[in-house]
């Protein structure tokens, strides 16, 4: 009698728990939040697995954060330019957005590096506006000269091409298709590596 009453007491307390588990899943499929959330989700999931595959489809690579896609490759020239690129620093010789400190060209702007006997790296605007994900407004010609601690593995803030997912984040919508910005390093004691990303590539 009594393993028959703990069987029949078992019962009860699993389709009580059954009920109330049916009755917790039919009030977060039906609320819009929840709905929202999962929808938004699947949205994301689905943006980021698009992305990924274009970028290997195009023999490019992205950032861990996925914000980024690029193709790099071993500079060709003694500014060690590269294109649709920001370099951090540890500290920058000259304020650029000073226009007397403004450059017409890359070359120039990689010039002006190389006289600075402390200078190893330069960044360069080349169009009317450079976006960046900071307070001030760029412009062309703004050459900034920058020390890196190791001009052969330089720290990126940005780099290549901005992905959907860059966009969707807050004050970012407004991001061009590449980065506007030319980087270079001089000074070189190694051969020079894709470096490293800075604190502000996920600004």
């Amino acid at each position: 009698q009594v393993g028959r009453l703990s069987w029949l007491a078992a019962i009860v307390l699993c389709r009580a728990f059954m009920r109330a588990f049916a009755l917790l899943l039919l009030a977060l499929l039906q609320s819009p939040c929840s709905c929202a959330g999962v929808r938004g989700a699947r949205k994301r999931a689905r943006r980021d697995a698009e992305e990924i595959a274009a970028a290997a489809a195009a023999g490019e690579s992205l950032d861990p954060l996925g914000y980024y896609r690029y193709s790099w490759r071993p500079p060709a020239d003694e500014c060690g330019t590269e294109m649709h690129a920001d370099y951090d620093g540890t500290r920058a010789w000259n304020w650029g957005l000073d226009p007397s400190q403004h450059v017409a060209t890359a070359a120039e702007c990689c010039a002006k590096c190389r006289a600075h006997v402390k200078c190893n790296s330069w960044v360069f605007c080349p169009e009317e506006v450079c976006f960046a994900p900071d307070a001030h407004k760029h412009t062309r010609g703004e050459c900034w000269m920058k020390d890196q601690r190791d001009p052969a593995s330089p720290s990126v803030n940005m780099r290549g091409a901005y992905t959907s997912k860059y966009r969707a984040r807050p004050g970012h919508h407004h991001a061009p298709p590449m980065v506007h910005w030319v980087s270079g390093t001089v000074r070189l004691k190694r051969a020079a590596t894709n470096g490293t990303w800075s604190g502000r590539a996920v600004w």
